[in-house]
């Protein structure tokens, strides 16, 4: 796999690996949206732990490897670290933590995720445009 390539698809990763440990844990959650869609879809078997668990946990990595790869990009480590709180809150939400506090805990890994996701492609965007540009011309 060349370098191109495994750029491109480092673009994507840390934002489809965040939105598919999101989405699984808010299903997870009982999110009454992303429930009612999955019954209008006739998706409703997704909604078990043993399909959602792997899903969420196979998501991590992938969004890891994207924030990591673009770290090389834009040289900051925010994204990362804010990431890995997010994961860890939903893990502990969905995983070890019930009732209320879970739930808690959910909304706090959504939104860290959501969030580094954002400043992650903000990063990437700076560190690539025409002002990027410039400052590495001699």
């Amino acid at each position: 796999m060349t370098n191109g390539t495994t750029r491109t698809y480092s673009r994507f990763a840390d934002t489809a690996g965040a939105v598919g440990a999101v989405l699984a844990a808010l299903c997870c959650a009982g999110a009454p949206i992303i429930l009612g869609v999955l019954s209008a879809l006739g998706l409703s078997f997704l909604r078990k732990d043993a399909i959602l668990l792997p899903f969420m946990l196979l998501a991590f990595p992938l969004a890891l490897w994207g924030f990591w790869s673009d770290r090389a990009t834009h040289r900051s480590s925010g994204p990362v670290l804010v990431a890995l709180v997010g994961m860890l809150a939903l893990a502990a939400g969905v995983i070890f933590i019930h009732g209320f506090p879970a739930k808690e805990l959910i909304g706090i890994g959504v939104i860290a995720l959501l969030s580094a996701t954002v400043w992650n492609a903000s990063l990437r965007r700076a560190s690539s445009g025409p002002a990027a540009l410039r400052r590495s011309e001699p």
